[in-house]
C-alpha cells in the first residue's frame, strides 16, 4: 500500500473544517477533506439525502441558508472530498489510517487539521439504556436527514443551547413534547445581559426558538433535571425533580410523565479521540468537563503542523468554529508558503475581530451552562455506566474499593471503556464515579490510554491496513 502525500488534510467537513479549507485553497494550496459523512455540512448544516429536494428553503430555517452560503463558497477552489470515509488511526510524522468503501488507505499530510466535531454529553441515571431514549443530537440528525419525528409522547431533558434548538425544531415539525426539564433558571442566563447583546445575532437566534416552543404551548419547567426513566421493553415513564443550585434533586418536588420517546441533552463533549492518537497534549477542563487540547493562538496543537478546530477542540457553537476554521487555514497555508507573514496576518485580521467579539457571549455561556456536580450523584448502585461491556456502577466502585486508583486500572479491571464506542459513552462518567470515590480530582483519576481504532472498522480493512503498513516498511 503506498501513502498518498497531500499538503493539507483537514478531518471533517461541518462549518470549521470547510471554513479552513476554504481559506486555505484561497491562498492556492492544495487541501483534501475527509468525512465519515456521504455529505458536506456536519451536524449544523447536515443535508437532506440523495432523493429529497427543497421546494421552500424558508421552512428550514436560516441554518439552512447558511449552510447554503457556505457551500457556496467552496465552488472553484481546489478542493478535494473524500467522503463517507473513517479516520481510525493517526501515527507519526501525520500519517492518517483511512477506511472508504470497505478499502484501507494512508494520507500523510503536511499540516494536519482536525475538525471533529463533537458529541452529545453520556450521563447515566437509571433507566437510559431503554429503547426510546436517544440524546438531543440524536433526535436532531432523525429530524433533518429524514424529516421525522423520533417518537409519539416526547419528554426533553438537560440543558444548553442544543436543547433549546432541537425543541424548537422539533415543536415546528409537529412533535408531541410534553414537557422540557431544563436545569439552568432563565434569570440565569438573562444575568449575561450585556454579553448577550454583544453577540445579538446569536441572540436573536435563541429568543426565536425560545417563541417557538412557547408558541408550541410546551410546558418549560426549570430548574429541573431528569432522574430517572423506566419501562419493561421500551420507555414508558420518566421522571423529573426541580433541583437546588448544585443541580440535586429537591425531595418532593417529583413530576412524572407518560412518555415513549425521551431526549436528554447535558451539553456536548469535543471528539479528541484522534488527538489522542497523535500525541496532541490534552487538559481536563473542569468548568466544561472535557479534555480539551491544548492550543496556540492559530490554534496549533503541542504537535507541530497539527491544529484542532471548532467543537472537536472546545465546544463554542458553529459561529467561533467557523473563524477558527478560518484562522487555521490561513495560518496552515502560511506555514506552506503560499502566503507572506504580512498576507496572512491581513486574512485573520477579520476572524480574529469576530472571535473576539464572540468571547463574553461565549464566557458567558460556558459559565450558565456549565454542569454542577449534582449530575453525577443520578447513578444508582445497579445502574450500568458502562453501555458496552455492561458495567454497572457498583462494579466500578467495587474496582476502586479493591485497590484501583486510575482510569486505566478500573479498565483492566472492569473491561469499562473497552467496547465499540471506545469510551465515548464512559470514560467521563467513570472518572467522576472513581474519583468522588477516592476523593480526587478527575485530573489526578487520569483518562483511557488512547488505542487505535479510534472508530469502530472492519477486521478485514485493519488486516489490509497492517500487511500494507509492513510491505511499506520493507
Amino acid at each position: 500500500m503506498s501513502v498518498e502525500c497531500v499538503p493539507i488534510v483537514v478531518v471533517g467537513a461541518g462549518p470549521a473544517g470547510l471554513s479552513a479549507a476554504i481559506e486555505a485553497a484561497r491562498a492556492g494550496a492544495d487541501v483534501l477533506v475527509i468525512d465519515e459523512n456521504r455529505q458536506i455540512g456536519g451536524q449544523i448544516f447536515r443535508q437532506l439525502p440523495a432523493g429529497f429536494s427543497v421546494i421552500d428553503s424558508v421552512r428550514l430555517g436560516d441554518e439552512y441558508r447558511r449552510g447554503q452560503a457556505l457551500f457556496a463558497e467552496l465552488e472553484g477552489l481546489p478542493i478535494r472530498f473524500l467522503l463517507g470515509a473513517t479516520v481510525w488511526g493517526c501515527f507519526g510524522d501525520r500519517v492518517l489510517e483511512i477506511v472508504v468503501n470497505r478499502e484501507s488507505r494512508q494520507i500523510q499530510a503536511d499540516v494536519l487539521v482536525f475538525a471533529t466535531g463533537a458529541y452529545d454529553r453520556p450521563v447515566p441515571l437509571p433507566g437510559w439504556t431503554l429503547p426510546g431514549v436517544l440524546t438531543v443530537g440524536g433526535a436532531q440528525t432523525i429530524l433533518k436527514s429524514q424529516h421525522m419525528i423520533p417518537g409519539h409522547r416526547i419528554l426533553m431533558a438537560g440543558t444548553g443551547p442544543l436543547q433549546l434548538v432541537v425543541a424548537s425544531q422539533l415543536a415546528r415539525a409537529g412533535a408531541d413534547i410534553v414537557a422540557v426539564a431544563e436545569a439552568v433558571r432563565a434569570k440565569d442566563v438573562l444575568s449575561h445581559a450585556y454579553a448577550l447583546a454583544r453577540a445579538w445575532s446569536i441572540t436573536r437566534d435563541g429568543v426565536r426558538y425560545r417563541w417557538n416552543v412557547w408558541r408550541s404551548r410546551v410546558r418549560w419547567i426549570a430548574p429541573a433535571i431528569l432522574v430517572r426513566i423506566e419501562g419493561t421493553e421500551q420507555v414508558e415513564r420518566a421522571t423529573i425533580a426541580r433541583v437546588d443550585a448544585d443541580w440535586r434533586p429537591i425531595p418532593g418536588t417529583e413530576e412524572t410523565f407518560d412518555v415513549d420517546t425521551v431526549c436528554v441533552g447535558y451539553g456536548l463533549v469535543p471528539s479528541v479521540e484522534l488527538l489522542r492518537l497523535c500525541g496532541c497534549a490534552l487538559d481536563y477542563d473542569a468548568r466544561a468537563d472535557a479534555w480539551i487540547p491544548r492550543r496556540s493562538g492559530s490554534f496549533e496543537t503541542t504537535d507541530a503542523n497539527v491544529f484542532a478546530i471548532g467543537d472537536g477542540a472546545e465546544v463554542a457553537g458553529a459561529a467561533v468554529a467557523a473563524e477558527e476554521g478560518r484562522i487555521a487555514g490561513v495560518t496552515a497555508a502560511h506555514r506552506l508558503g503560499r502566503l507572506t507573514g504580512e498576507d496572512a496576518a491581513d486574512r485573520m485580521a477579520a476572524p480574529r475581530r469576530r472571535l473576539a467579539n464572540l468571547a463574553r457571549f461565549r464566557e458567558a455561556m460556558d459559565q450558565v451552562y456549565r454542569l454542577r456536580s449534582g449530575i453525577h450523584d443520578l447513578p444508582t448502585e445497579d445502574t450500568v455506566v458502562c453501555r458496552c461491556e455492561e458495567v454497572r456502577a457498583c462494579d466500578i466502585r467495587a474496582a476502586v474499593d479493591d485497590g484501583a486508583t486510575t482510569l486505566n486500572q478500573v479498565k483492566a479491571w472492569t473491561r469499562t471503556g473497552m467496547g465499540p464506542c471506545q469510551a465515548r459513552m464512559c470514560a467521563l462518567p467513570t472518572a467522576h464515579l472513581v474519583a468522588r470515590r477516592m476523593d480526587r480530582t478527575v485530573t489526578e483519576v487520569g483518562e483511557y490510554t488512547p488505542r487505535p481504532p479510534a472508530k469502530p472498522v472492519s477486521a478485514d480493512a485493519l488486516t489490509r491496513a497492517a500487511v500494507g503498513s509492513t510491505e511499506i516498511a520493507r
